[in-house]
């Protein structure tokens, strides 16, 4: 039977697919373990200890899996709220893997560009390829309004001063070490034009990137509370790049709130 055009939706994989895996076959086996206790040894309670660590594994590992297909894109949708784009910028997603946010952002742009980065490592997001991506982008209707590029967010193959807006969700904690990590916002910053917007999803460090990029002069930050509609819970850093000197602020600002907008 042949597939009609539209009838597909975008397919964006699971996050962390190995760490999900392990979750529910450490699961499965304690239920089994607690099965064998309960019935050949009669150990009640070791066998009670063990169903409730069954319980838990197989509960995380079901909440990342919707977290992957539904709560992700609630938070991306609330992050590009904060942005309040206008349709004519150009945006760069930084590790867009198979591109929720990257497509995300270029269905709300009119006569912009979303760009997006990656190094597809399969181990981060099932299925991650820069063809899964494209094919995702035009299964949504949005393939003329991105391109995909094999790059390291530590070394950005883009002139400085280039994007309106870059975005990251759930990408830069899996770069080993804060030094690395710190070359990666320092690239963000330094491909970012003056008065440009840098928003940040992540469930780790997001308090270390925005010490960095405050040392980094980066401009106003905005710091949001961990949201816990997901698992694991994610936090969104807001940052407006200072513009050229002479035309605002000369320091750089940090506040920590819940749903502020870089307008």
């Amino acid at each position: 039977m042949l597939t009609q055009p539209g009838s597909r939706k975008p397919d964006y994989g699971i996050d962390a697919p190995g760490v999900v895996r392990v979750l529910m076959l450490g699961g499965v086996l304690l239920g089994g373990v607690a099965l064998w206790l309960l019935i050949a040894l009669h150990l009640i309670w070791l066998a009670i200890w063990c169903i409730v660590w069954a319980g838990v594994c197989l509960g995380e590992a079901l909440a990342m899996l919707w977290t992957s297909r539904v709560g992700k894109l609630w938070e991306i949708r609330r992050m590009l709220d904060c942005l309040v784009l206008c349709g004519d910028e150009e945006v760069l997603d930084v590790g867009c893997g198979r591109g929720m946010l990257l497509i995300e952002a270029a269905r709300r742009l009119r006569s912009g560009h979303a760009t997006g980065v990656d190094v597809w490592s399969a181990r981060d997001q099932s299925g991650n390829s820069p063809l899964a991506t494209q094919e995702n982008a035009r299964l949504a209707g949005v393939a003329e309004r991105i391109s995909v590029i094999t790059a390291d967010a530590r070394q950005l193959p883009f002139p400085s001063e280039r994007f309106d807006v870059v975005v990251s969700c759930l990408a830069l904690h899996n770069i080993h070490g804060r030094e690395e990590r710190h070359r990666a916002l320092r690239e963000m910053l330094r491909v970012l034009k003056p008065g440009g917007k840098i928003a940040i999803l992540d469930l780790a460090h997001v308090k270390e990137y925005a010490r960095d990029l405050q040392a980094l002069d980066a401009g106003q930050l905005v710091l949001g509370r961990p949201s816990w509609r997901v698992f694991p819970p994610l936090r969104m850093l807001l940052v407006r790049k200072l513009p050229a000197s002479g035309e605002g602020e000369a320091t750089a600002t940090a506040s920590e709130a819940q749903g502020d907008t870089l307008a």
